[in-house]
């Protein structure tokens, strides 16, 4: 069994985690562009998993929270009070999705 190569995946995944969540906490420039990073980084992070129900209703939730993240972003501007809950749901989401990436790994 090759290690050197489920390590550097192992890393690759937590760098991506790292990212999404970096995503979270910040302003985005540009909403659209953050709704696309954030699906481009979740199906990286997914590749490398069965593709169980369970990973893909967290994965359609933390998209829907993230979504209306933005949303809220848009209408009410970066400084809007409720952004704190949604951000802590989004995490939430997020942590989910990635401890069944590493339950449901090859």
């Amino acid at each position: 069994m090759n290690m050197i190569a489920k390590i550097g995946s192992v890393d690759a995944r937590e760098s991506i985690f790292s990212r999404l969540d970096a995503l979270i906490a910040r302003r985005p420039p540009s909403t659209d562009a953050a709704r696309i990073e954030a699906r481009q980084l979740v199906s990286m992070a997914i590749a490398d998993s069965c593709q169980a129900d369970s990973l893909w209703g967290a994965v359609d939730a933390f998209h829907a929270h993230f979504d209306f993240m933005m949303q809220t972003i848009e209408i009410n501007g970066a400084d809007d009070p409720g952004l704190r809950i949604l951000r802590t749901k989004c995490r939430f989401y997020l942590e989910e999705v990635e401890a069944l990436c590493l339950s449901l790994s090859y």
